[in-house]
């Protein structure tokens, strides 16, 4: 059944990007075409560079989510910055059908969504560019153009507001489509787009704009060769991360073969906890990183001596207790010889045996010591530890778990993250999902050690079950 309510904003998006289009041409359409046919080449030029920048789009993948990177915000820039809000517009019309349709190839119904909230966001942007004082540079000649002192306020503002609508209008369309927070949506968006990190090359295209003054339309050509390090930049950092990504799930998988009663745990507790800190709201960066930490967690149990503890049916020694919680220790060792591997992982790796009375290892943190990351991980650790059979008991059932999780929180576990877990269906659905890898659901049945425990590790010898 058709979404009527997104039908409808999709509409809506389209009217207000048409009566844009109509504004702007009416009031300051025909200073773009008084412009003189050296002005005009530069123009095209630019429309060039941003048709160019999007067919060299690099794909990037997010976790689950797919995206592609390209610097046609640039040109956008610069063609404001010269030409004006009319010129702008133009450009992102022919980059955003060209990247939408020939480069990530989205439907049409998308292709003229993303367009037109485009227009909107740069025909607003435009205004606000007016409002503060922005002035075209072409339109001064090769005279006395502003300082960029001068343009800096209006050029920034600018490209704040065509970012922020743009943000604004993904989010809600998501929004309405998936029925999801707009709030937890707009930082999802802003996250995995980079926030506002675009404007950072704000000064590139300050340079190319005063470059054109000086030497013409030849000085909008500098735009490729910083354009093409920032490319170049972008695809080592992403096939490097590629590279490290694909050796460390290779090592996680090693690590689990040896252990099938734990085989296949990394990856769920990673994707639990990206469940987790989406509910919570966390941006797209931060959920990412605590993914790749979930999946990461065990990888200091790569080495033999783990092994025979691993598979022990009865509870642990003192020494062998010890030698389990070496692993965090020695997983962050690891990550941190990988250079491309985040901080913030490498914390979260360290610190997901913490807990939040500060009775935890490695480092006895306490409440808001401990990273986020870390706050999630051991909430989703235990609870695909209970929801699993272990060789000291079999798996225990949701009412149990959800028991242990309220007995826990404030002790072990942070209130918050417990009650994003359980205010949601993300625990229900994960309980549904455990019970259909094993051939019958499972409960317990009285025999033999049984331990409830609201943690992935068992008792110490002589200590009673929690």
């Amino acid at each position: 059944m058709p979404n009527r309510r997104l039908t409808a904003y999709m509409g809506a998006m389209h009217l207000v990007a048409t009566a844009s289009l109509v504004v702007l041409f009416v009031t300051d359409g025909s200073t773009l075409f008084q412009l003189p046919d050296a002005a005009m080449l530069g123009w095209f030029a630019l429309i060039g560079i941003g048709v160019f920048s999007e067919a060299l789009a690099i794909a990037l993948s997010v976790g689950a989510a797919a995206s592609t990177s390209s610097i046609v915000f640039l040109p956008l820039l610069a063609a404001m910055q010269l030409f004006g809000p009319t010129a702008a517009v133009i450009l992102v019309c022919i980059t955003q059908v060209f990247g939408e349709l020939f480069v990530r190839r989205k439907p049409l119904s998308r292709v003229w969504f993303n367009v037109s909230q485009a227009i909107v966001g740069t025909v607003l942007g435009g205004v606000i560019w007016n409002a503060l004082g922005g002035t075209p540079l072409q339109g001064l000649g090769v005279g006395a153009p502003p300082t960029i002192t001068d343009q800096l306020g209006p050029f920034i503002a600018f490209g704040f507001v065509f970012l922020a609508v743009n943000h604004a209008a993904v989010a809600m369309a998501i929004t309405l489509s998936q029925g999801l927070p707009f709030r937890r949506v707009w930082g999802l968006v802003r996250g995995n787009s980079g926030g506002f990190n675009d404007l950072l090359i704000a000064p590139i295209a300050l340079a190319i704009a005063y470059l054109y003054i000086q030497f013409g339309p030849g000085g909008i050509i500098v735009v490729i060769l910083p354009m093409l390090f920032i490319r170049y930049s972008y695809l080592t950092t992403s096939k490097l991360r590629e590279s490290n990504a694909d050796l460390l799930t290779a090592l996680v998988k090693a690590i689990e073969t040896r252990d099938p009663y734990t085989s296949g745990h990394s990856l769920r507790v990673s994707q639990l906890a990206q469940q987790i800190a989406e509910q919570l709201g966390l941006s797209r960066v931060v959920v990412e990183h605590i993914r790749q930490a979930g999946l990461l967690h065990d990888i200091g149990k790569i080495e033999a001596t783990y092994t025979d503890i691993l598979r022990k049916p009865d509870a642990l020694t003192k020494q062998e207790r010890a030698v389990i919680e070496s692993h965090v220790t020695r997983g962050e060792q690891l990550l941190r010889d990988l250079s491309s591997v985040p901080e913030a992982v490498v914390k979260a790796v360290r610190h997901h045996h913490e807990r939040e009375d500060g009775k935890g290892y490695p480092d006895r943190l306490i409440g808001d010591e401990i990273p986020i990351g870390a706050k999630i991980i051991v909430v989703c650790d235990a609870v695909d530890a209970m929801l699993s059979d272990r060789p000291y008991r079999k798996a225990l059932p949701l009412s149990v778990v959800l028991e242990q999780l309220d007995v826990h929180a404030g002790k072990q576990f942070d209130h918050r993250v417990v009650k994003g877990l359980v205010s949601s269906d993300i625990l229900a659905d994960y309980a549904e999902m455990m019970s259909g890898t094993r051939a019958e659901r499972v409960s317990l049945d009285g025999s033999g050690p049984a331990p409830i425990m609201a943690s992935s590790e068992r008792p110490n010898a002589g200590t009673p079950a929690h």
